[in-house]
């Protein structure tokens, strides 16, 4: 599936489908995109709460649903993640997304949105700056520069220089496969789900954020015992902030640690220390396009997923 291009003048759906966004990086946020020409569809989920979401599960469903179908609406930007997504998979409705194909924007709880929309409905997106987030925050250039030139972007494919981004290769080789991933706690929570996607051949990506490293290592056995690490293609190692123990006992056990333990020595190739994640340099990442990962030749490309 290809997705709509999204006009220098087109309208953007705003959705809070998690948690409630911060009011006054909401605000900067919007006069952001407002200020590159962009009309805006504020929904209701951005000034409401329900418990400690941004509406009740309905609520959020329903703007989903009406972004989607409404076709005066050419992308959807999430205004921040936190957690929720997962409790509407079961009550989407994947044809009418199917039908209506647009670019979703956004990361953490949201990619469990992202990899259920791609498993139900083929529908590719972005994992990328949110509006009260990065945008809301005055936004980097290197991180306005990757999602804007994505987006935007009239070539067959994106292609990244992993020397230039002093990314690490842990084993060489290439691999070509549908791009798949996002926050590692989101990814390791949605298998065994109906919703989880197929990562047979696919270069999967992985981050995240304030877990300790027991943690990650917990979320990397699920996935490893769900054969995903046999299953996959290549594999990019992303931003892992703010990821110590506060136990006394186990303060010296760091993550990087955690990670070569369960790949240093896969026989596909693996790139550690790629700018994607929760900090505020990213690059965005398209969820389920192809893409081609070349440790030797320093490459990554990923195929353009507009019309």
């Amino acid at each position: 599936m290809k997705l709509p291009s999204l006009a220098p003048n087109g309208k953007i759906g705003i959705t809070a489908p998690a948690f409630p966004p911060d009011a006054k990086k909401l605000r900067k946020g919007i006069d952001y995109l407002l200020g590159l020409g962009y009309e805006i569809d504020m929904g209701d989920s951005l000034t409401t709460t329900h418990g400690f979401f941004a509406g009740s599960d309905s609520l959020r469903i329903n703007e989903l649903h009406r972004m989607f179908a409404d076709p005066k609406i050419d992308a959807i930007i999430c205004a921040r993640g936190g957690w929720g997504t997962l409790r509407l998979l079961d009550r989407l409705d994947y044809d009418l997304i199917h039908s209506n194909p647009k670019a979703l924007v956004g990361y953490s709880d949201i990619t469990t949105l992202q990899l259920a929309f791609w498993q139900k409905a083929g529908l590719p997106s972005f994992s990328g700056p949110m509006v009260a987030v990065e945008m809301g925050s005055g936004i980097l250039p290197f991180t306005s520069d990757h999602f804007w030139d994505q987006i935007h972007n009239a070539e067959n494919k994106y292609t990244l220089n992993l020397k230039s981004l002093e990314t690490e290769s842990w084993h060489q080789g290439t691999a070509k496969g549908t791009l798949l991933g996002g926050c590692l706690s989101m990814v390791s929570h949605q298998l065994g789900t109906p919703y989880s996607p197929d990562y047979n051949g696919a270069i999967l990506f992985l981050e995240d954020v304030g877990e300790e490293p027991y943690k990650i290592d917990r979320y990397l056995a699920h996935l490893k015992q769900a054969g995903v690490f046999n299953q996959i293609a290549g594999l990019i190692l992303c931003d892992f902030l703010d990821c110590e123990d506060s136990n006394e006992s186990r303060k010296d056990i760091q993550v990087n640690e955690v990670l070569k333990d369960y790949f240093s020595d896969l026989n596909i190739p693996v790139i550690s220390g790629f700018p994607y994640g929760h900090g505020m340099k990213k690059i965005t990442m398209p969820i389920g396009v192809q893409a081609e990962l070349d440790t030797s030749g320093q490459r990554l490309s990923f195929e353009n997923p507009f019309l």
